[in-house]
């Protein structure tokens, strides 16, 4: 389905017929467009740069290509005469979605905890296939040195150790249908979505599993 280029929310049926289209005209039309699919929460960034576009038909239309904006990150538009397609330009963007962050109020030696204290609360658009990367930091510990100002991101922050070396974790196996669980010895530090290594009892036999959220050690993963 194609949309005919609008410049104003409040006239969405407005067509613009003629044989220059100038860049601001052009800009303001894709985010309006891309404002009403998103919504007024979101921010739009265009990565292109816009230009004026000549064409010499005069009764050129503008329309946008939908089918093509619904699968991709770039607004398709389309110059066309009587159905006859002259010319047709991409505008690439980002979409980034307000929410709640948290920034560090000084700087952050690596290997620190962090804590409640540490932080600044602000509101910051970030790109939506990025937002699973901001977490609330508190209880995780700096992977890296963290700048005054700098937002914490599942990124330059690790889960708290799960488990530490000489402490006992719950051992997984699995055949089949068939599951065994018995004690281990943790033979390193390790964390939630980390492999480590364990020796049951007296047994001169590694094991190397991974920790899964219930602390547990799964062997052969």
């Amino acid at each position: 389905m194609n949309t005919i280029l609008t410049i104003l929310i409040i006239a969405m049926s407005m067509q613009i017929n003629a044989a220059t289209f100038s860049a601001d005209r052009i800009e303001e039309a894709c985010r309006t467009f891309l404002i009403q699919k998103y919504g007024n929460d979101y921010q739009i960034d265009f990565m292109t740069k816009f230009s004026d576009i000549t064409l010499e038909d005069n009764d050129v239309k503008a329309v946008f290509d939908e089918q093509y904006t619904a699968y991709n990150n770039g607004v398709k538009l389309k110059f066309v005469v009587n159905e006859e397609v002259l010319k047709s330009q991409t505008f690439h963007y980002t979409v980034k979605k307000q929410i709640s962050v948290f920034k560090s109020k000084s700087y952050i030696p690596a290997n620190t905890d962090i804590t409640s204290s540490m932080l600044i609360k602000s509101n910051e658009f970030v790109e939506l296939d990025k937002l699973e990367e901001y977490i609330n930091p508190v209880g995780r510990v700096a992977n890296k040195s963290i700048y005054q100002g700098e937002i914490f991101t599942s990124i330059n922050t690790l889960p708290d150790i799960t488990v530490k070396r000489g402490e006992e974790i719950v051992v997984v196996a699995s055949n089949g249908a068939v599951t065994i669980r018995g004690l281990g010895t943790a033979l390193q530090d390790g964390r939630v979505g980390e492999s480590i290594k364990v020796k049951r009892g007296d047994s001169k036999k590694i094991l190397t599993g991974k920790i899964n959220e219930s602390g547990e050690l799964i062997l052969g993963e």
